[in-house]
């Protein structure tokens, strides 16, 4: 069972991929377009374009592109057909069910989700429908977890037995080998299995689209001899470093308020969600990583950053302001009472203090000096001068050169120190700081598919901008160029496959209308059989002709160089494309002359020599006047028409 061609394309463009990719990168408008940092590698200057005229997007940095089914795909790494699903939910549009549910489940991830959403559906049940759930919901209860919040983020339990999941998987009659996969199973040496998580309440984790991709477990019992929290191991759907809990349910919330709240453990982030605090995720309990800086960063450049206030806490902060810093986010840290969390504080007080405490708190230069000052450093003139220099450290990672010169001054006041020696501290921190960032760059662009854009630089020039026009040229131009330039003369075949579908619709029709275009393109990033051919698809309709050069050196007066910059396109393809044909025939008669010199035919040889005078003279022509006096004949002749 397929869905009708009809059917996807009423999806598709019932949703505006800007409005859409919004949900996951920070966009901008930028011109007609919109632009924000790539979803799919690292960066730190924008390189990432949404297109709402031609609904398509493209990163001119690692290359990736496509329509809104094609970002799903990528961003979650499933099917066409899961990814026009998901978009049809998104739109509210009914599909058509299939007659066996596992028939969709085309790929590995998605297989691993359903895995994830089949565990997800037993911890549920176990907590609302089971005797021991009753004793988990009590301790949920007694946290002060409401049951709005319970469903709201999906909190389960796993039975205090060895395999109750696997009992109820071979009942389903569902793979235990997938759910191995996700690690809510573990297999023995004797080849049965048994449950990761027993006597644990749920947290399941999601990804920002909401699906789940893991799950973490706290113990319910009071056993020292076993750890408090467990979690799922890292799978090809989940990668620890690269998920915030929470972010799912707060990313709204955070768009609206204009800053994150940043904890660290699941309960602090559900206990301050159900306070009516929503923007706010945590790192689950482990150091702060880039990527996860990064997730926050397509949300706000605002972070509150909250930890636990005793020492691991505090330099758990440490580490994460500069890597916060680092991404160009503006950071306070809050101020928690001695022995409190950001769990036990909501409870215990209302919400206008935590207010009071987000309104008090500090910036980052005022936190690195309380702390080592609370430590004691600043009594000591040596340890003294090693707090500063951390204090520039962390300046020293901020991207923004006024917003360094700030904090200096700033520093510079608060210790009595000259600016200039503090400057001095700063560039040597900054020529330290450069040389690493580098080395991650080089291995970024490694990783990213830097090798796509280097395969689309073997593509002349020339059949780029062909596969330009044609995606963009009416029927009167496409009448023009098919005529000149045919299937054989075009030596890459992402370019052919474009000429050739532009073709086909256009002997269909005759006339080459704007939905048709449309069509086309989305036909050619559905029908593509690899990542590389939608990349220079969409780096094709997203760039500028590259005309400019070759163009300028025609002989043209004033008057002729008015035409428009299609034209102007089509007159710099073709004759790039004759010149290219003329080339090839003076390297021939080259060649012949020479076999006509050495045999001394002189006859032939004077008709050889007189044929390449010809084909030089018309080159010259050419090079000077491209195909400009046809192009204005033949609009000429439909004008008269």
């Amino acid at each position: 069972m397929r869905i009708p061609e009809d059917k996807i394309e009423e999806i598709r463009s019932s949703v505006d991929i800007v409005d859409y990719i919004n949900q996951f990168v920070s966009l901008k408008r930028v011109g007609k377009n919109y632009v924000g940092l790539c979803p799919f590698h690292a960066e730190k200057t924008p390189s990432f374009t949404v297109s709402p005229d031609k609904q398509l997007y493209h990163c001119f940095g690692c290359g990736a592109g496509g329509n809104v089914f094609n970002f799903i795909m990528q961003y979650e790494k499933v099917s066409f057909f899961e990814a026009v699903k998901r978009i049809a939910e998104f739109a509210g549009i009914e599909l058509p069910k299939p007659e066996r549910k596992d028939r969709w489940i085309e790929t590995e991830f998605e297989e691993l989700y359903e895995a994830n959403r089949f565990a997800e559906e037993f911890f549920v049940k176990s907590l609302l429908k089971t005797s021991e759930g009753k004793r988990a919901m009590e301790y949920l209860y007694k946290r002060g977890v409401n049951d709005a919040t319970i469903a709201k983020f999906g909190i389960g339990y796993s039975p205090d037995q060895w395999d109750a999941l696997v009992q109820h998987a071979i009942k389903q009659g569902f793979s235990l080998e997938l759910l191995e996969k996700v690690g809510v199973i573990i297999k023995k040496e004797d080849g049965s299995y048994y449950d990761r998580f027993r006597g644990r309440i749920i947290f399941p984790i999601f990804s920002i689209t909401g699906r789940i991709i893991a799950f973490g477990g706290r113990r319910l019992k009071d056993d020292e001899n076993i750890p408090k929290y467990i979690n799922s191991p890292e799978t090809k759907v989940y990668t620890k470093s690269k998920v915030l809990y929470g972010l799912y349910q707060g990313r709204d919330s955070i768009r609206k308020k204009g800053y994150a709240i940043l904890v660290e453990g699941y309960m602090d982030c559900i206990s301050l969600f159900q306070a009516g605090i929503e923007n706010v995720v945590a790192s689950g309990g482990t150091a702060l990583t880039e990527e996860q800086v990064r997730l926050i960063s397509n949300y706000t450049n605002t972070i509150y950053f909250i930890y636990d206030a005793d020492s691991a806490g505090a330099r758990a902060m440490m580490r994460g302001v500069d890597l916060i810093l680092a991404q160009g986010i503006d950071v306070y840290i809050v101020n928690l009472p001695e022995g409190e969390d950001p769990d036990s504080f909501i409870k215990k007080y209302p919400v206008s203090e935590f207010d009071k405490l987000i309104e008090n708190a500090v910036n980052f230069v005022e936190f690195k000096a309380s702390t080592y000052q609370r430590l004691g450093k600043l009594d000591d003139p040596n340890v003294k001068v090693k707090a500063i220099r951390s204090i520039v450290e962390s300046i020293s990672k901020i991207p923004d050169a006024l917003k360094r010169s700030v904090f200096i001054r700033e520093i510079s006041s608060k210790y009595k120190i000259p600016e200039q020696v503090l400057n001095a501290e700063l560039e040597m921190a900054i020529l330290r700081s450069g040389k690493e960032t580098v080395k991650k760059e080089i291995n970024s662009q490694a990783q990213t598919g830097s090798s796509v854009i280097l395969k689309f630089k073997s593509i002349p020039a020339e059949e780029k901008d062909l596969a330009k026009i044609l995606l963009e040229a009416d029927d009167v131009v496409l009448r023009f160029v098919f005529e000149y330039i045919k299937l054989s003369d075009l030596t890459s075949d992402y370019v052919k496959a474009i000429y050739q579908k532009v073709r086909e619709a256009f002997e269909k029709s005759r006339e080459m209308k704007e939905r048709q275009k449309v069509d086309i393109i989305n036909d050619l990033l559905n029908e593509a059989e690899s990542d590389d051919f939608r990349s220079f698809l969409t780096n094709v309709v997203l760039s500028k002709y590259e005309i400019s050069y070759f163009w300028s050196l025609k002989d043209l007066s004033d008057e002729e160089d008015e035409l428009e910059e299609l034209w102007k396109a089509v007159d710099d393809v073709l004759t790039k494309f004759y010149l290219r044909k003329i080339q090839k025939i003076e390297q021939n008669l080259t060649e012949e002359i020479k076999k006509a010199e050495i045999s001394g035919d002189e006859e032939k040889l004077s008709m050889l020599l007189s044929k390449k005078s010809d084909v030089g003279r018309k080159k010259n022509i050419l090079s000077n006047r491209g195909f400009k006096d046809i192009i204005r004949k033949y609009l000429n002749s439909l004008n008269q028409v």
